[in-house]
């Protein structure tokens, strides 16, 4: 399995003591009075059109800026969104949206189980999805309201994956996130176009444990905490994923494209590149982080994107992702893929719970708030990251 021990690599104190005279990045508010954002979406389709969903269960459309007072769904009524953790937490449109007129939506239903279901489009000019057309996907209790499910997203391979926690509590899971009869402490990957008659889903024939006596032929990755964030590059395909820690540290994962299904990102027995609880624990065969951070620093790592098509030119390949207790918003870059440095770009007004690019690439971010978080689009400040990031 490969390993990344040697790419853990931490800004400079002088990197971030220069950060810190004036930030590099600028937000500036697109909506607000939203209660508690998770994901951001947007398609080509509707170009002028961001996608955002708010824990206690609705997506809303901001439409060339102005936040539309219709939901595009609103399950309010069938979402548990009391505890911090839980509501709905993530939602991904279909590669061909909206020819393919669905939306698939994870959230915490009224007796604690995480759902993943699918909506279908109401007909007419209105752009928006038919609360009464869910059809369940996916049913996983939940032991605890924290480390539940959250990110659902649409891989390059056209399969829909899915992010589970390891179900909590924090220190004492009640599920082991490396038994591969559980679906807690996973990256799931399910067919949702090729569905054999009479199951909610297919199972792609690449997935890894199949032929694996007991396993759950869902799982496509094993070994992690709470996978609140994660995404694939736009570039190449390559999957990164915030991984947020239990007592000292937060860690970034990069699985490259092409990397063979089945990779066990070791909690837990590891936290980050540290054996977890005790020291001398088997490494072999974990997957290691590329980003790491301890809790002097902040205490939930946000995963981000890795900007590509984006109007951030100077950010252009660079990975943004945040910090939700410190409020800050980092950089991380790589001269080989392998070995990655992070810089302060800023500090965001409240706490980042998430990341989104419109279709002309613009960057923004989502926050915590109940009835006052924010949406804003980050903007470049700091000429000294004008000249490419500094690298000139």
């Amino acid at each position: 399995m490969r390993r990344y021990i040697a790419g853990v690599v931490w800004a400079s104190a002088a990197l971030f003591a220069a950060a810190a005279h004036a930030d590099s990045i600028e937000f500036h508010p697109v909506a607000t009075g939203l209660d508690r954002l998770t994901a951001i979406s947007s398609t080509p389709f509707y170009a002028d059109t961001l996608f955002v969903a708010e824990q206690s269960g609705r997506i809303r459309l901001i439409e060339s800026d102005s936040l539309r007072a219709t939901p595009f769904l609103d399950i309010t009524a069938r979402t548990l969104s009391t505890g911090f953790e839980q509501g709905l937490t993530g939602f991904a449109l279909p590669p061909a949206f909206p020819a393919n007129p669905y939306v698939y939506v994870h959230y915490i239903r009224l007796d604690q189980a995480s759902r993943v279901a699918r909506f279908r489009l109401l007909p007419g000019p209105l752009l928006a999805a038919d609360p009464d057309s869910e059809t369940e996907l996916l049913t996983l209790p939940q032991p605890h309201p924290t480390h539940n499910c959250n990110e659902v997203r649409f891989g390059p391979d056209g399969y829909l994956y899915i992010g589970c926690g390891d179900g909590g509590p924090p220190f004492t899971p009640v599920h082991d996130p490396q038994s591969l009869a559980e679906l807690y402490g996973k990256i799931l990957r399910i067919d949702v176009n090729n569905v054999p008659v009479g199951q909610p889903y297919g199972i792609p024939a690449d997935n890894p444990f199949l032929a694996v006596g007991g396993a759950r032929p869902e799982i496509w990755a094993l070994g992690l905490r709470n996978p609140y964030r994660f995404s694939f590059d736009a570039g190449n395909g390559d999957l990164w994923i915030g991984d947020v820690g239990q007592s000292l540290w937060e860690e970034v994962d990069h699985v490259p494209a092409g990397t063979p299904a089945g990779v066990n990102f070791g909690w837990n027995r590891m936290e980050g590149t540290h054996c977890y609880p005790d020291p001398g624990c088997d490494t072999s065969g974990l997957w290691q982080p590329v980003i790491e951070y301890d809790h002097n620093t902040g205490c939930a790592v946000i995963a981000g994107l890795r900007l590509r098509n984006t109007a951030l030119a100077s950010l252009r390949g660079r990975y943004v992702y945040a910090d939700f207790c410190s409020n800050t918003v980092y950089a991380a870059d790589s001269s080989d893929e392998q070995n990655w440095t992070s810089a302060v770009l800023g500090h965001a007004p409240k706490p980042p719970t998430g990341f989104g690019q419109s279709a002309a690439g613009e960057l923004y971010m989502g926050t915590y708030g109940v009835g006052d978080a924010v949406l804003y689009r980050i903007v470049l400040s700091d000429t000294i990251f004008a000249d490419d990031f500094g690298d000139s």
